[in-house]
């Protein structure tokens, strides 16, 4: 059996079976590190906007702190209880220390835009240096009505200012034992927003700082505040303080963290788009991508080498060897570019012109052998059917049978011109068989009344088939001569054929009854022996026609014997169209 391309299959299996599982078990390490890797971001995320977060609780704490030590301090109390009984020396130092601590309080972090006082009785407000409306105000008593109205304690509101007409965010603080004043400290919202900014680190990211108040800080596009407006309401329904990502907004993934601030009584949300968050996550399936691709092409060009370098050439080997088989025996391998292939194309090259010698001569000895059989088969024209040829013809001429004289004499004619024709070694299968026909005529006119002689009609698609002359008159004889020589009646001889596709079979059979299986046994022996080997068996009759068979044919079995079915001898001879 043969395997074609079994090498270059074998090395595709081997690089499959090798490629596909580290190629899988790569993928699945790969995704589940990214797996990994997001869980670490998104927790790195969430501590550090945390702890940022906290960190701006806990200045906005210490402002409170800060500003309740103040206003606690005995200058203030004496200043809400006597002002009115204060010297205008006593009042201008009273104001100047105020507004220096005020001043003091501002300063004390960026995130305070002014620092302020109210005292309710006196129907003032004293406010830190650098406050653009001044050092004081006179209030309304709307304006106090407000600032009264607001939650004692630690309280932070957004609301419009009287003075200015502002909105703006200011920590309102009580003393501890008096309400007849109290403290504002007004938030800058210019610098929480760049707070905020500080830790906006990725691309697109947005966040929104916002209270129940209506106060709120962001950076948000147009696109997503509407759609963030209903994230805010699943925030406060849902009452949890962390992410609810992955979300989409505006047709864009975000991850979303959310925290409280409880210095400002406000939510800060951070909206992260997952393609800034995992840029560089994302990028891992285009780099593996690519190098899927790098290793695809390489292996490609693996291929190629292998084709050309090991494939091909045996290839090339392989098929001249199918002409070899097939009988081309001058065919020959060119390419000697493959250094490693070139002492086998060479060796082989050499093989197939010593075989090329080697068959010609043989081929040559066979057929002067051929030639010298057939010449051997000619010159055993029997004797006894010379005489008896003549004899019978003596007799015709004496009895006046004058048609049948002349009919015996011509088929005498063709019989001896076509046996001493020496120029064609080779006939037509119809010739023969017209040849063969002529024999038989020949031969009925001596055994007349004794024998039955059938020819059945050679088929159309055989009769143009070249095979080696006499090979079926030698098989007449020899019916005639062993196996219905003494046959007084009766006496059959049936020349048949037998075809199936290209192969067919011409028949002779007898109901001859000197066969016996003895002698049956013998030929059958001498036969096997003739096809075996050409050495050391004779070469007349029946071995002849085999042995002329085998070398025309080139198949050793193109002759066989057996007992008929009608009794005598039965011989069949194989052709192959």
């Amino acid at each position: 059996m043969k395997s074609h391309n079994t090498l270059l299959k074998k090395t595709v299996l081997l690089f499959v079976g090798i490629f596909i599982p580290l190629t899988t078990i790569g993928t699945i390490a790969i995704i589940h590190s990214n797996h990994k890797l997001k869980e670490q971001i998104l927790s790195s995320i969430d501590s550090n906007s945390e702890n940022y977060v906290s960190q701006l609780n806990t200045m906005l704490d210490n402002l409170y702190i800060n500003g309740y030590n103040l206003i606690n301090q005995s200058n203030f109390m004496k200043f809400s209880n006597t002002y009115n009984n204060f010297s205008p020396y006593d009042k201008r130092t009273q104001v100047k220390l105020l507004q220096d601590q005020l001043s003091g309080l501002r300063l004390s972090s960026p995130l305070v835009e002014a620092a302020h006082v109210y005292f309710f009785d006196y129907a003032i407000a004293f406010h830190s240096r650098g406050y653009m409306y001044g050092s004081f105000h006179d209030l309304s008593e709307e304006h106090i009505e407000i600032l009264q109205n607001f939650t004692q304690g630690k309280s932070l509101n957004y609301y419009e200012n009287p003075l200015n007409c502002e909105l703006a965010l200011n920590l309102f603080i009580l003393p501890e034992y008096s309400d007849k004043y109290c403290a504002e400290i007004t938030i800058s919202q210019q610098e929480i927003k760049k707070y905020l900014n500080a830790n906006a680190t990725y691309k697109n990211e947005s966040y929104l700082l916002y209270s129940n108040t209506a106060f709120r800080i962001d950076n948000l596009s147009d696109s997503i505040k509407e759609d963030t407006f209903t994230l805010q309401k699943k925030l406060e329904e849902k009452g949890d303080s962390r992410a609810l990502a992955p979300i989409t907004l505006s047709n864009t993934d975000y991850y979303v963290f959310s925290y409280e601030l409880p210095s400002l009584s406000a939510h800060y949300i951070r909206l992260i788009p997952a393609d800034s968050l995992f840029s560089k996550i994302n990028a891992t399936p285009i780099l593996l991508l690519l190098v899927f691709m790098f290793v695809f092409g390489a292996c490609i060009l693996f291929f190629i080498g292998v084709y050309r370098l090991i494939h091909k050439p045996l290839y090339q080997l392989t098929t001249a060897f199918d002409e070899l088989e097939n009988g081309n025996f001058s065919v020959t391998i060119h390419d000697m570019q493959n250094a490693e292939f070139a002492y086998l194309f060479h060796a082989f090259n050499n093989m197939t012109a010593k075989l090329n010698r080697l068959i010609e001569q043989d081929y040559n000895q066979k057929m002067l052998l051929q030639k010298a059989e057939l010449k051997q088969l000619q010159a055993q024209i029997n004797p006894h059917f010379l005489y008896n040829s003549f004899f019978m013809l003596q007799r015709m001429i004496k009895m006046d049978m004058s048609k049948e004289s002349q009919e015996t004499a011509s088929a005498l004619g063709k019989y001896f011109h076509y046996l001493t024709r020496n120029s064609m070694d080779n006939v037509t299968l119809m010739t023969e068989y017209e040849h063969a026909k002529t024999y038989a005529y020949i031969q009925g006119l001596r055994f007349a009344g004794r024998i039955q002689i059938q020819f059945d009609e050679l088929p159309a698609e055989f009769q143009s088939l070249p095979v080696p002359k006499l090979i079926l008159q030698p098989l007449l004889e020899n019916a005639f001569n062993y196996g219905l020589n003494n046959k007084m009646d009766n006496g059959f001889l049936n020349i048949h054929f037998s075809h199936h596709g290209d192969l067919l079979a011409i028949i002779v059979e007898d109901n001859g009854e000197e066969l016996t299986d003895e002698l049956l046994q013998t030929l059958q022996n001498n036969l096997n022996i003739a096809k075996e080997t050409s050495n050391n068996y004779e070469t007349t009759g029946l071995l002849n026609i085999q042995r002329r068979l085998s070398i025309f044919s080139d198949y050793s079995y193109s002759l066989n014997i057996s007992r008929s079915t009608i009794g005598g001898l039965c011989v069949s001879i194989c052709l192959r169209k």
